[in-house]
């Protein structure tokens, strides 16, 4: 999980917490929602820069809010933002998402596996994979591929915080220390 901030971990546990008690039926419009939000706001260096600006006032970040997403997305995102906004938490924000997805995947049943590549995999061992990855973890698995020319041949496979390394790289570092 890339955006994890620890020190705003246990808040944004709370509030990812109580944004799935709030959207338990609409989790994957509301996922695409702040993802939509994520993206724009925090890709964007003039937004990053304007939340993050202590002497802008609350009222202009709301009214900014409101301007760029009201009618775009689901009221009840829009409301969140707004209340992290009030509480001065914004700052936790893609930590939220981050756990936000991770309880949703749990809800589903549902695992993020991130597969290091040197090379582009074939759909018909993509599929193999999957499949074996699903029967493993006892889990519909959602793969994120990452190609990397660094790690020779074989696959790194990434599972929370378990990392399964299968690389030549790994296999010759290996060899050349024994």
């Amino acid at each position: 999980m890339k955006n994890i901030d620890i020190k705003n971990l246990k808040i944004a546990s709370r509030y990812a917490h109580a944004l799935i008690e709030e959207t338990k039926d609409i989790t994957d419009e509301v996922l695409s929602n702040l993802e939509v939000v994520s993206n724009i706001v925090f890709e964007n260096e003039d937004f990053k820069l304007f939340f993050n600006h202590p002497i802008i006032s609350l009222k202009d970040k709301q009214e900014t809010i409101k301007e760029t997403f009201e009618g775009k997305i689901n009221p009840s995102v829009l409301n969140f933002i707004m209340i992290l906004l009030e509480e001065n938490r914004f700052n936790a924000f893609l930590t939220i998402v981050e756990l936000y997805k991770k309880e949703v995947d749990e809800l589903k049943n549902k695992q993020r596996v991130e597969i290091v590549c040197a090379v582009e995999i074939q759909e018909k061992y993509k599929k193999e994979l999957e499949e074996k990855l699903n029967e493993k973890l006892n889990k519909e698995v959602i793969l994120n591929y990452e190609q990397n020319e660094d790690i020779l041949g074989g696959l790194v496979v990434k599972i929370e915080d378990k990392v399964i390394d299968l690389s030549l790289k790994t296999k010759f570092d290996n060899l050349r220390k024994n």
